[in-house]
């Protein structure tokens, strides 16, 4: 058995040389480095007309309504009429500059980054299957639920409430498929908690990771493991990440 990990490492170095030089794989993006919040912003702009308009719009309005919660509701609903067009489950930030395609992940990432840029204080809340955001302003909470383009944006308190409790009961509406992690009792465990930038990126990696492993492409969905480690040592990750490397060690061996 102590062969077996540098024949794994050996086959995985070859087929990622193949996968790069055949194109016949999809290569793995670049991972932002979220240290600096005019670094995403800059990066969208240089690759998306799209996200360029919708840029421009909203720095027209900040200068005429600052940060308030006029300024949040044009970010939330200039963004679906600009770049969120349809969702589509384990959609990345490219695949929405490019189709206009997004999900709580990818939509949230862009969400959170023009928040950044504009200097809203606000939480990224991951849940066992779902993101969302919310963003502080004059005391006040405002929810953005970006799978939900014509009420996401939440400020009825009851509403809020509602939304609170479906998702730390894991009863919400716009779930996502992903690895499950399974405590010493054998049952699943829930997750409700606040994360970062960075780390929501390393939840897009992740999602990239459980799509290509249901499409049967284990090596890929181990590279987006790896990747999305990089960004977020959260324990479901790890132990997707083992799962998906033990799977491939066993099959270098066959």
């Amino acid at each position: 058995m102590q062969k077996a990990f540098p024949i794994f490492f050996f086959i995985i170095m070859v087929v990622i040389f193949l996968t790069a030089t055949t194109g016949k794989v999809v290569a793995l993006p670049e991972i932002n480095n979220p240290s600096d919040n005019n670094t995403m912003i800059l990066s969208w702009r240089a690759h998306s007309s799209a996200f360029n308009k919708l840029h421009d719009q909203l720095n027209e309005d900040f200068s005429r309504y600052g940060k308030s919660k006029k300024m949040l509701k044009n970010i939330f609903y200039r963004s679906h009429q600009v770049i969120f067009l349809r969702y589509e489950l384990y959609s990345m930030t490219q695949d929405t500059f490019e189709s206009g395609v997004f999900d709580c992940v990818s939509g949230s990432l862009i969400l959170a980054g023009l928040l950044d840029y504009f200097g809203f204080d606000f939480k990224i809340v991951e849940t066992t299957h779902h993101v969302f955001l919310e963003v502080e302003i004059s005391d006040e909470v405002v929810l953005f639920e970006v799978t939900d383009p014509l009420d996401g944006f939440i400020i009825d308190n009851e509403s809020k409430k509602n939304h609170f409790e479906s998702f730390k009961s894991e009863r919400g509406s716009f779930n996502q498929t992903n690895f499950q992690v399974i405590s010493s009792e054998g049952e699943p465990v829930n997750i409700y908690r606040n994360v970062g930038i960075q780390e929501l990126i390393g939840l897009q990696y992740f999602n990239q990771a459980i799509k290509y492993y249901n499409g049967r492409n284990e090596l890929l969905a181990y590279q987006f493991s790896v990747s999305a480690l990089k960004m977020y040592k959260a324990e479901r990750i790890e132990g997707f990440s083992d799962f998906l490397k033990q799977r491939l060690s066993l099959s270098a061996l066959r």
